[in-house]
């Protein structure tokens, strides 16, 4: 079994060291596999203070290939460079496969749900916050609290 981790969103971890952080998503994971692939999604001219590249480091110590994702004014380069990501993933690795996705956004939900129509595992972790959107958490098949990330194995 392949699993791609790809996560989001430095501020949902922030003030965490980022080999803790790399852990727990490596726990999740290797619940359902092996990891062929694990990224974290930057804007780097943005993060650019010595807490934000010392976090960026232990990531990368840790595995994780890190990918800049310049805006240059655009809005959304994240978000559609992990949905590629995700499409090249299932693209070269056939189901049953698993793709771990950081995020609370809901723009991720149709990917998703197309994903799991292909027999795709797809665990969402999300942020603690009260209002994450229903339609996101309703297309994963397994859902984690990023504050429990250790726990929800």
């Amino acid at each position: 079994m392949r699993v791609s981790c790809r996560t989001i969103e430095r501020s949902l971890f922030f003030g965490t060291m980022g080999h803790a952080i790399v852990n727990g998503i490596r726990r999740v994971a290797h619940v359902f596999g092996y990891v062929t692939s694990f990224k974290a999604y930057f804007d780097m001219s943005s993060q650019s203070s010595t807490k934000s590249v010392g976090f960026r480091s232990d990531l990368q110590s840790s595995g994780v290939s890190i990918i800049d994702c310049p805006h240059n004014g655009r809005k959304e380069v994240v978000d559609k460079m992990i949905l590629v990501d995700m499409i090249a993933f299932a693209v070269d690795n056939p189901s049953p496969a698993t793709i771990i996705l950081i995020a609370g956004d809901r723009d991720y939900a149709y990917a998703i749900s197309t994903l799991r129509l292909r027999q795709y595992t797809v665990v969402l972790i999300v942020p603690p916050a009260p209002n994450i959107p229903q339609s996101l958490e309703s297309q994963a098949s397994v859902v984690c609290s990023r504050a429990a990330t250790a726990v929800c194995i």
